[in-house]
């Protein structure tokens, strides 16, 4: 299988900033949020601000989440790097187990495909339906993002992490993408249509939500690996697979069910090294542009010249909370 490193980096300060600045994400799914009082921070904006602590306990068994704040991110348990599921959507946080989560996603997620070409990566028609996890909260909707502040592995962690999406079993088409509310269009980091592993770099002391689209209702199994390079130079790796139940008609014991029979999840290394087949990412190809410098200078034109622009992007939905970057580089 052909490596393609496509990584997305955040810039954690500067993104709280903007995302203080300008309100909610841009997305062409979104729909009109409504106000709030100035001094009143949205829900997205404390989870945005979020401190993680190492007394947060690890909990087991089965649940579906069917709503409010979740993140995927390493930890180290027991001493072990970890892909792991942090479970905010009640009072008490906590950490889980992916194989022990069901992340719910009901008609509730239903939007319209925008009309725009720039979506044209999801593999629907203009105005057909699809589920939208979208990057800002939506009551009733599961809001999944990813961070990396665990405080083990805020200490132990280089530069930061790779979330590396491996595989994707489900009916229709998952996509995974960033709007970024400089007009730049969406972003797309993952992608089920291309078989290629796909990769986000995610620095350390970050946290991120985008939008995830499901074409078609049913069970979605999206394999994840996160691995990195730690302060001391050990590498770690983890993988785990995300488990979704996206339409009402979708049941989140079948899902478990149908997880049990999949069995282990493997990343699309080990599963070559079993076949003998060479993993040497140096084989892979790089394609992409870096648009950093584009997409902050966006940013900053909006926050320096509001007014009437701040004006028409709050009538196309919520715009971004975190400024983002995408780059390609050759591991």
């Amino acid at each position: 299988m052909t490596t393609r490193n496509q990584h997305i980096r955040i810039l954690p300060s500067l993104a709280l900033a903007l995302a203080l600045t300008l309100g909610g994400p841009l997305t062409a799914f979104a729909e009109p949020p409504s106000s709030t009082g100035p001094a009143e921070k949205t829900v997205e904006e404390k989870a945005l601000e979020q401190q993680i602590s190492d007394q947060e306990q690890i909990a087991h068994g089965h649940v579906a989440i069917d709503q409010g704040h979740v993140d995927i991110g390493p930890k180290f348990v027991d001493g072990q790097w970890k892909l792991m599921m942090h479970d905010d959507h009640e009072a008490d946080p906590v950490w889980r187990s992916p194989e022990d989560v069901v992340l719910k996603s009901g008609d509730a997620a239903l939007l319209p495909k925008p009309e725009d070409a720039a979506y044209d990566f999801v593999q629907a028609s203009p105005g057909e339906e699809v589920y939208v996890v979208p990057q800002t909260e939506k009551p009733g909707v599961v809001w999944p993002g990813w961070n990396t502040q665990d405080p083990e592995t805020e200490r132990r962690l280089g530069t930061g992490a790779t979330l590396s999406m491996e595989g994707v079993e489900g009916p229709g088409q998952f996509s995974l993408y960033l709007e970024n509310g400089n007009f730049a269009g969406p972003q797309v980091l993952w992608n089920s249509t291309d078989d290629a592993s796909q990769d986000i770099w995610v620095p350390k002391n970050s946290h991120t939500h985008a939008n995830w689209v499901f074409t078609r209702p049913g069970a979605y199994f999206v394999t994840v690996r996160a691995h990195a390079k730690l302060a001391d130079g050990t590498e770690v790796s983890d993988t785990q697979r995300l488990q979704f139940a996206v339409g009402d008609s979708t049941d989140a014991e079948s899902v478990f069910a149908q997880a049990k029979v999949l069995g282990e999840p493997k990343s699309v290394r080990e599963a070559d090294a079993s076949s003998g087949a060479s993993s040497d990412p140096s084989s892979g190809t790089d394609e992409g542009v870096d648009t950093a410098t584009l997409i902050l200078l966006g940013a900053g034109f909006v926050i320096l010249f509001g007014g009437g622009a701040a004006f028409w992007v709050s009538l196309r939905g919520r715009r971004a909370k975190e400024a983002a970057s995408v780059e390609e580089r050759r591991r």
